[in-house]
């Protein structure tokens, strides 16, 4: 798979941190040439392939969404990024490979908000840390088609690959909810019913959410995040089970 968006993340922190400073000519020491690193230039070119990269994926996202997918062509997906039908094979393989990286990069996403949640303490805070932190993710540098559409427009190899990533995913949010029943910070609740809603409705905000509406993407994350808490933390006055 291409470099996730975590590894993009991590790869721009570092170059900031260690601007290129060898000379494309080659410096001579004692009359004899000194081999040139080119390190720091062949990651700056990384950066830049995986910069149009997510380009792509944002521009297939927003053509899948407001056209579907099999009303969208390649052509549609190059016109919306000024660019030539040719070039974007560069990236991708046909149109069912651009759903998949579609698919792959709002996982890529889910991972990224996973590791951010390992600094919690309690289950609860894990749990929060890794909601709030996914939909800033997906309100801000996402393909939102990934989270609406299902999977059946992909080969079968990609539809495995993508429904064991997911399993993962909800694996970790089910986890969460079980250490948080064990150290009492969330009520005693069913992990995978409990998950099914909450998430149904985090993977639905695409089909509403718009960049220059009323709330921005942290807003929503805020109230929804707050939402979700105070259904799952422990009330003494709710005899009930979630």
């Amino acid at each position: 798979m291409a470099t996730s968006h975590k590894t993009l993340v991590s790869s721009r922190v570092k170059t900031q941190a260690q601007p290129l400073r060898e000379s494309a000519t080659p410096k001579k020491s004692d009359g004899k040439s000194t081999q040139v690193r080119w390190g720091n230039a062949a990651q700056a070119q990384e950066l830049v392939r995986e910069a149009k990269r997510l380009a792509l994926i944002r521009a297939a996202g927003v053509a899948f969404k407001a056209r579907g997918f099999h009303n969208t062509s390649l052509d549609n997906v190059a016109a919306a990024l000024n660019v030539t039908k040719p070039s974007l094979y560069y990236h991708i393989k046909n149109k069912q490979d651009l759903l998949y990286q579609c698919h792959s990069h709002a996982l890529d996403l889910g991972d990224v908000a996973l590791e951010y949640a390992q600094s919690g303490i309690t289950g609860l805070e894990k749990l929060q840390r890794m909601l709030r932190r996914y939909m800033e993710l997906i309100t801000d540098d996402f393909s939102s088609y990934s989270l609406l559409s299902d999977l059946n427009d992909l080969p079968t190899d990609q539809r495995a690959a993508i429904q064991e990533r997911r399993q993962r995913f909800d694996s970790a949010f089910r986890d969460f909810i079980r250490q948080g029943m064990k150290d009492g910070s969330i009520r005693k609740c069913d992990p995978k019913l409990t998950v099914a809603w909450f998430m149904g409705s985090v993977n639905a905000i695409p089909r509403w959410f718009a960049t220059d509406g009323r709330l921005s993407g942290a807003e929503v994350a805020r109230i929804y995040t707050d939402l979700i808490t105070r259904s799952l933390q422990p009330d003494r006055s709710y005899l009930g089970k979630c």
